[in-house]
Order: C-alpha cells, then sequence, then structure tokens
C-alpha cells in the first residue's frame, strides 16, 4: 500500500470520525494495525510520509538515560501535532486554531518537554504556522487540504513508530541503552523479533554500555494539556484533554465512563459555554468580537415558562377582569431546524448567528462559514438534546420559518 492510499484511507478515516461527532486524532483500529504492519517491515515508509522521523526521533531520544519515558513523551508529542493538523484540516474557520500560544501548557510541557524548538517550528510550519512573535505562532495562509492531511498522517505513523520502539525494548527487557543504537537497530530489522535479536547480539558484546550524553528526563505531566490558553490557565487544572475532556486517541477510555454531573448542571456546557473537550466543544478564549452563545437548560426553560403567568394560569372565570400586565421585551427568535435535516436526522453543526441547526454536508453552510461561527454538536446526546431545544423554541416563540436555499 503505497503512501497516497494511506493518505486517502486516512483521509476518510477522519470524515467518517467527524460524521460520528468526534474530531480528533485517528482511532481507526484497522487502519492502526495496516500502517503498523507496513511501518515494522519497512521503516523506509516514513520517508514516502516525509515525516522526518529520523530527526525528530534523534532529536527527542537524544541523551536520554531510559528511553521508555522518552517515547511516551514522544508520542505524546506527535499526538498533540496530528491533532492540530486535524483541526485545521477538518474545521478551518475555527478561528481559535489557528493561533498557538508558545507560552500555553501543552506547548511547554508537551511539546517543548520532548523536541527542540526548532523542529517543532519546522513542524507547525507545515501546517501553515508562522511566528508572529515570542510568544505565537499563527497561520499566515491555509495549507491546501491534502497536505494537512498528509501532515497528521505523519504525526500518526510518528505516534506508532513511538510503540513499536517501546515494544522493541518491552521484549529487550531493558530501556537503558543509547537511542543510536535502538535506532540503529530499528531501521536494520524488518520485523520487532530481529530487532530485539540484533539489539541482544549487541549488548552481550558489551560489557558496560556507553555513557549516555546528560540530559533532563522529559516533563511528566499527566493532566492533558492546551495549545491554544495560558500556561497560567493550565496550571492547576485536572482536565483530562487538550480542550477539557476525554483524549480523541485510540487508547482513550470512553466517556460514558467519566463521572457525568447530573443533566441540569451540565447542560450549559452542552452548548459551549464555560469550557469543555473540544468533543463537546473546544476549549479557547473567547474572543472579544464575538458575542457569547445563549445557554439552554432545563432551569432556564423552567424560567421562561413560569413567567409567562398568561400561558400557564388557569381560565379566567366569565366576567373577571383582566388584570394589567406590565409590557413585555421582544424575544430573541429561536433555534429553528434547517431543511437539511430530514425526519429522524440529527444536526451535527449550529449556525448562532442565523440560529439553524444543519447537517455537516448542508449546501447551506458556504453561505455561513466566512463571517458566521459554526459550533459542532458532538455526540448523539448534545444532538438530540440541540434539537429538543429547537422543538421547544418554536413552540416557544412561534416565529416563522425563514425561507433557506
Amino acid at each position: 500500500m503505497g503512501s497516497s492510499s494511506l493518505s486517502e484511507d486516512y483521509r476518510l478515516c477522519l470524515e467518517r470520525e467527524l460524521r460520528h461527532g468526534r474530531a480528533g486524532v485517528c482511532g481507526d483500529p484497522s487502519l492502526r494495525a495496516v500502517l503498523w504492519h507496513i511501518l515494522v517491515e519497512d521503516f523506509d515508509l516514513h520517508g514516502a510520509l516525509q515525516d522526518d522521523a529520523l530527526a525528530l526521533l534523534t532529536d527527542g531520544l537524544w541523551g536520554r538515560a531510559d528511553l521508555a519515558p522518552a517515547l511516551r513523551g514522544l508520542a505524546r508529542a506527535f499526538e498533540l501535532l496530528e491533532l492540530a493538523a486535524v483541526h485545521l484540516y477538518l474545521l478551518p474557520w475555527r478561528k481559535e486554531f489557528t493561533t498557538i500560544k508558545t507560552f500555553s501548557g501543552g506547548y511547554v510541557h508537551v511539546l517543548k518537554g520532548a523536541l527542540s524548538e526548532d523542529l517543532l517550528i519546522q513542524s507547525f510550519q507545515k501546517m501553515g504556522y508562522v511566528r508572529r512573535d515570542d510568544h505565537r505562532l499563527m497561520v499566515a495562509a491555509l495549507p491546501p487540504a491534502r497536505q494537512l492531511v498528509q501532515v497528521a498522517l505523519g504525526c500518526f505513523a510518528l505516534r506508532l513508530e513511538c510503540e513499536i520502539l517501546g515494544e522493541v525494548l518491552a521484549q529487550l527487557g531493558t530501556s537503558m541503552l543509547p537511542a543510536e543504537e535502538l535506532l540503529q537497530a530499528r531501521r536494520a530489522s524488518a520485523d520487532v523479533a530481529s530487532c530485539v535479536a540484533w539489539l541482544q547480539q549487541r549488548l552481550a558484546r558489551e560489557e558496560e554500555p556507553p555513557p549516555v550524553p546528560p540530559r533532563g528526563s522529559p516533563a511528566r505531566c499527566q493532566a492533558r494539556l492546551d495549545l491554544y490558553r495560558d500556561l497560567q490557565e493550565d496550571e492547576g487544572s485536572d482536565e483530562t484533554s487538550l480542550y477539557g475532556g476525554p483524549s480523541p486517541g485510540p487508547d482513550s477510555p470512553p466517556s460514558e465512563l467519566a463521572c457525568q454531573p447530573l443533566f441540569w448542571e451540565q447542560s450549559a456546557r452542552l452548548w459551549g459555554v464555560g469550557g469543555g473537550a473540544w468533543e463537546a466543544e473546544a476549549s479557547s478564549p473567547a474572543s472579544e468580537e464575538e458575542p457569547e452563545a445563549e445557554v439552554f437548560s432545563l432551569l432556564s426553560l423552567r424560567q421562561e415558562l413560569l413567567s409567562r403567568p398568561g400561558d400557564l394560569a388557569a381560565p379566567q372565570a366569565p366576567g373577571t377582569p383582566e388584570q394589567a400586565s406590565p409590557p413585555r421585551v421582544p424575544e430573541p427568535p429561536g433555534y429553528q431546524t434547517h431543511s437539511c435535516l430530514g425526519p429522524g436526522a440529527l444536526p451535527t453543526l449550529c449556525c448562532d448567528t442565523c440560529r439553524q441547526l444543519h447537517t455537516s454536508h448542508c449546501a447551506a453552510l458556504a453561505t455561513c462559514r466566512p463571517g458566521h461561527p459554526l459550533r459542532a454538536l458532538h455526540g448523539n446526546h448534545q444532538r438530540r438534546l440541540w434539537l429538543q431545544r429547537a422543538q421547544v423554541d418554536a413552540l416557544l416563540y412561534d416565529a416563522p420559518r425563514p425561507a433557506w436555499p
């Protein structure tokens, strides 16, 4: 299977996951198994993927006394880079993904803890980022979609390479050896077993391993970190994802296992207010120019219904004079379902400007994306809630449905 075929399979995997409400790194087990098998037999596939594997692995492992934790740190860094490329490919209109803060927790602890600054800048340049100042990288011009997919696939392959090298060390029984010997054995072998045998023979000839150049161990930070927020905001936070929720990687536990607050307490977060995981809604500093989205919850619905005594009060007896009520402030229009949503379909995107719910392939989105903020709805639970909200709004506001193409 060539690199172009792998790239196409990877692209289809990302778009399939997006249709299921997930926009994260690739977690398809079949594609993972295929790429693992090819990489084990042919290290040179990295060259075809143009992922700079040898330079990045050498940089990340050089001088590490214990290679096992260094490989885990590298895998996490490659996952973060993959996620950045995936976000630009799937959600190019999201402004928060166009700026990387080089003093954010994710950049400082995960990326700089594993790789040198020069190689990090080169990796982000492939995604279209350029250094704006000492603290920010910004997208100057979005690269072609094919290039973003290629970069993300390369990072995915690098993650798997770290796992392959970790498997070699596990079978070898030690991770205390020079990085150059591990990489040399890996490049000269066609499978994990032969790589282990090569290293065993090499270590058997050496009474003592050569001294390892001094270098600090990679930073260990258990909490998931964010590339788009300040380091001070990340420190002390116990969020569990790059954007505040479960990691979208293949080894992440299902979100159903996480402790969830009561529905009426978490409903505001489901509408994207107050932060949350990217899989619930990307967590990023709100722009001062963009108005905050209106919060909907069962509590707010109950308060709105109770604020309408004329609708809920019992019918008055004949001849009873009606009490004068204060004039009401005009209410904003409610959210509505767009015509692209057929019977039984769930929305995947919400335009907060037009207050419309859409499917991901709706033709009307082309008119929304240039200037309207689009909210991604993730998971059937959140989509059903938004659909119910639109149905409730239709009853509350009784607004005429606008004509849409």
